[in-house]
This record gives structure tokens, C-alpha cells and sequence, in this order.
């Protein structure tokens, strides 16, 4: 009797040293801290997979930029050092350009719910393959996060356009995002997401450019100064979920659906997510001293005609495929 409990003892440990052996090892990396909405897409999808996969697929996600800033990240994945990722649209558009379009002028004003059937439709399919031409698999749809604001600053109040003038406001790397900034007569700095909060508490800028109130609320950015939002929804930012070409090669096809259903499953959640976590954002904010001044509907829609006078120029400066735009524009007016 003791060797047959022994001879189980001992395969049932054999089984488990090979399951743990056999196992697919994966790492995600993201920049952003935990808690952030990006971060619980991440955690949500690495559940998934792990569920669907009975522990042979692992995810080890790591928050924080441990591994990689966002733009290393990308260069990660395209190369095969790193197996995923989830990032934002304005980011990756550094090396795709056609990525910003969500921050042009015509996204100005536009609801969560026109911006997300762009992203759900004929558009999303494309830019997905944009990026697997760039060595980078999109296994599912994107989700939308948030409104994009102009500005987001320590001292300066912005209760206008013309208050931003001359202000050196960090800006994601984003072409567009740089070029409208531009034009609205503040001073954009790209500046990778984990030294913004530094460059905030030493005076270095004035703020922040084109992203959302849940960039604030997710990194707590009143601890190194934030104090006032001018809000005039400018743009929409989406996170895109991202697999290396070379791990999907490395997988097998049932490991390959694995990744695209437990995505499947993922975006929805994230986007519901979002919307929640945005509608706290405001009261989030107001308890920590950040005031928010509403851009009136009148300065909006004055300052999105100037500034889509000037469309075509952006796209041209900025690298965007003025075909790609055109169906994109297409796709939002039926026109």
C-alpha cells in the first residue's frame, strides 16, 4: 500500500513538474500604475487567458513602466522581446501615424458612442493591419476610454483658447496631438508618461496636453501639481490590446484563439470600465483640489472650424494616409 501511495505521490508530482514545464510563459508590460483603467484591462485579459487555457498559458503583467516605457514597448513587441501589451492610441501613432486620427480636428465634439462604432467597424479592422505589417498582432477590437482635453494645468487657469498661449504643456508623442497643440499657440513637449509627474513638481511645464481626466485621476497628477482642467472633449484616446507577431508564431493555433477570445471578452468589460471611471473622475478631482472649467459649446465649435480649415495640412505634416482619413471621414459623416 505504501508503494502504490508512493509511486502516486511521486507521478502526481512528475505531472505537475511537467505542467509547470510546459506551460507558456507570457509578460505584459504596461506604463501605467496600478488601479489605472489600462492596468485592470491588462489583469482582466491575463485572467482570461489563464482561465481558458487551465493554467497553461501565464500572464505576468508588469505595471509601471518595470520593463518598459511605452515607446520601448512598442519597439519590444515589434522586435519579439516582449510578448504584450495594451496601449493608447496616441502613443503608438509615433509609429503609426495613421493612429491619431481620433485626435483630428473632426473628432472634435463627437460622442463616445460615434467615436466607438469607428472603432468597432471597417476602421478598426484596418488599423489593425497597419500594425501587423509593423510586426505586431491586434487580437481584437480597441476600446474607448475617454474624452480628450487641451489642457490640464498647476497654475495657469485656461478659461479660453487664448489662454493657452505660450504654455509648455507635456504632450503625448503623438503628430497630431503635437500639431493642434501647436496651433493653438501652446508649447507642446513630448515627454514619455513616467517623467511628467517630476517635470510637474520642478516647475519644468506648465501641464499636460490632449489627455484624459482619467490620466489624472489614475496617476494622481494633483500630487505634483495639477490644479486646473479646461475640458473640450478635443479628441477620443482608445487602447489597443497588442501581441508580438513573434510569440503568435511561437503559439500554437488553440493557444492563438485562446488569446483572441479571452480579448473578445476583455474589451467590452474595459470599455464599461472606462465609462464608470470617468463618470467618478470629476468628483475624484474635485475632492482633490482640481477645479475644471467647461469650454463653452460656442468656443468649441468656433475653434473645431479654424482648426479643420487646417485639417488637410495636419494630416500632410503629420504622415497620415489622406485616403485612410478621407474613409475615416467617411465612416463619421456618411459623407
Amino acid at each position: 500500500m505504501k508503494g502504490i501511495l508512493k509511486t502516486a505521490a511521486i507521478a502526481a508530482l512528475t505531472f505537475g513538474t511537467t505542467s509547470a514545464a510546459l506551460a507558456t510563459e507570457l509578460r505584459l508590460s504596461v506604463e501605467t500604475p496600478p488601479g489605472h483603467v489600462r492596468n485592470q484591462a491588462a489583469e482582466k485579459w491575463e485572467q482570461l487567458i489563464e482561465e481558458k487555457s487551465g493554467g497553461s498559458i501565464t500572464v505576468e503583467v508588469f505595471p509601471a513602466a518595470q520593463l518598459y516605457r511605452s515607446a520601448d514597448a512598442i519597439r519590444a513587441l515589434a522586435s519579439g522581446a516582449l510578448d504584450m501589451s495594451i496601449q493608447a492610441n496616441v502613443t503608438l501613432s509615433r509609429f503609426e501615424p495613421n493612429l491619431s486620427f481620433s485626435s483630428l480636428p473632426m473628432f472634435f465634439g463627437r460622442s463616445a458612442e460615434e467615436a466607438n462604432e469607428i472603432l468597432q467597424g471597417p476602421i478598426g479592422e484596418e488599423v489593425s493591419a497597419m500594425m501587423s505589417s509593423k510586426g505586431i498582432n491586434v487580437p481584437g477590437a480597441a476600446f474607448l476610454f475617454a474624452p480628450q482635453h487641451s489642457s490640464f494645468t498647476t497654475d495657469a487657469v485656461v478659461s479660453s483658447y487664448a489662454d493657452l498661449e505660450g504654455l509648455k504643456l507635456a504632450t503625448p508623442p503623438s503628430p497630431v496631438s503635437i500639431a493642434v497643440m501647436k496651433e493653438l499657440g501652446a508649447l507642446p513637449q513630448a515627454a514619455p508618461r513616467a517623467e511628467i509627474p517630476l517635470m510637474l513638481s520642478q516647475g519644468q511645464i506648465d501641464g499636460l496636453a490632449t489627455v484624459t481626466e482619467l490620466t489624472i485621476t489614475g496617476g494622481k497628477m494633483w500630487e505634483p501639481g495639477v490644479k486646473n482642467i479646461f475640458a473640450d472633449y478635443a479628441g477620443w484616446g482608445f487602447y489597443m490590446p497588442l501581441v508580438s507577431k513573434a510569440t503568435m508564431n511561437k503559439l500554437t493555433e488553440a493557444e492563438r484563439s485562446i488569446i483572441v477570445e479571452a480579448w473578445a471578452e476583455t474589451t467590452g468589460w474595459a470599455g464599461d470600465q472606462a465609462a464608470a471611471e470617468l463618470a467618478n473622475a470629476r468628483a475624484t478631482l474635485t475632492a482633490n483640489g482640481v477645479t475644471v472649467t467647461e469650454a463653452s459649446p460656442e468656443d468649441i465649435a468656433a475653434r473645431r472650424e479654424a482648426l479643420v480649415a487646417l485639417q488637410d495640412q495636419i494630416i500632410a505634416d503629420s504622415d497620415m494616409d489622406a485616403e485612410f482619413i478621407a474613409r475615416v471621414s467617411t465612416a463619421l459623416d456618411g459623407n
